[in-house]
């Protein structure tokens, strides 16, 4: 008999008699069980024992495997979930950057633009001005010098007058 079944202990299948089992297999299964009891059986169920003890700690790693395995998938689907997040948050704060900069170089370009329009207006203006004041200048030139060639050819008509007349046959003045 394998006593390391140790499940064939539990239902040894005796056949049965008129008054319940028969003797002669109980007596003797007895006896084997004492001979295996006084021999082997420590190792045996020491054996089976540690047999066990492995089938669970076999289940119980599997069990942990399998768990841990599910976490693992778990925590890397919800990187992937955090990273696509974080990525579609810094598009957007790009974007929102990236406008905000274009707005601010818009309103620079059209302050700038103003300005150098207002320069050039101002600019302009001046030398209107300017162009005035040359202008006005030229007249008074002009005025200047015709009332300088009146008065040379008054000058000279009053020099003329009184200038002696002389004679040519004398040679005196008169």
């Amino acid at each position: 008999m394998d006593w390391k079944d140790l499940e064939r202990l539990r239902s040894p299948g005796f056949s049965e008699g008129r008054r319940g089992y028969d003797r002669h297999e109980v007596d003797r299964f007895l006896e084997q069980l004492v001979d295996w009891l006084e021999t082997d059986a420590a190792h045996d169920i020491g054996q089976v024992a540690v047999t066990r003890k492995l089938e669970l700690v076999g289940k119980s790693t599997a069990h942990i495997l399998l768990t841990t395995e599910q976490e693992a998938e778990e925590l890397r689907r919800q990187a992937k979930e955090d990273i696509a997040e974080l990525r579609e948050e810094a598009e957007a704060d790009a974007g929102g950057v990236r406008k905000a900069a274009d707005d601010y170089a818009a309103q620079v370009r059209e302050e700038a633009t103003a300005e150098a329009s207002e320069t050039i207006e101002e600019g302009l203006r001046r030398r209107a001005r300017i162009d005035d004041e040359i202008k006005e200048l030229e007249a008074q030139r002009d005025a200047a010098l015709e009332k300088m060639e009146r008065l040379k050819a008054e000058l000279e008509a009053t020099m003329e007058g009184h200038r002696p007349v002389v004679s040519s046959s004398q040679g005196t003045l008169t």
